[in-house]
């Protein structure tokens, strides 16, 4: 499959909601007194900002000159914008300071051990590499799935879905 098909396949997951809170009470451990970075989901994605409300402290912004993210600050009370993809995000916030950050969710299209299928643009690939916070895919089972990975992906500490956890397996 390719990510277009992936994508449809997630848009038509069945019983979401129930999948979602499942996939939010393992999450919460992860969470426990930690500055976590979310995202807005698009297209089907997992979508965990309901149940998670004030938890989430920062969320991506997009710039497309560069092909990077960063981090902004985030509160209920922002105002959030459109962005590049049509992805709501928070305006830039001067005082962000995304080193701060102890844990971040990360949305994809499909999934593989700890491997995560993007959209193609590598715009997490390169915010990962250089970040030291805990990296948590979040996905449907039904997301899991083959695909050829890249020497440039960035394998994340785990996976959470609505049935199980998959941890990345260390280096010895």
């Amino acid at each position: 499959m390719d990510r277009r098909d992936w994508i449809e396949k997630r848009k038509h997951i069945e019983d979401r909601e129930s999948k979602e809170r499942a996939i939010v009470e393992k999450l919460l451990p992860f969470l426990e007194g930690k500055i976590v970075a979310g995202y807005m989901p698009i297209l089907g994605e997992v979508d965990v900002t309901r149940f998670l409300g004030e938890r989430i402290q920062y969320l991506p912004k997009t710039d497309p000159r560069s092909n990077r993210i960063r981090f902004e600050k985030f509160d209920p009370e922002t105002k959030l914008e459109k962005g590049h993809f049509n992805v709501m995000e928070p305006p830039i916030d001067p005082l962000s300071d995304p080193s701060q950050i102890d844990v971040i969710l990360v949305p994809l299209v499909a999934f593989s051990n700890t491997n995560r299928l993007g959209y193609g643009k590598g715009y997490y690939d390169r915010y990962l590499k250089t970040s030291k916070a805990l990296h948590i895919g979040l996905a449907f089972e039904e997301q899991e799935g083959e695909f050829m990975i890249q020497p440039w992906d960035v394998a994340l500490d785990y996976i959470i879905t609505d049935k199980r956890i998959l941890a990345k397996k260390k280096r010895r």
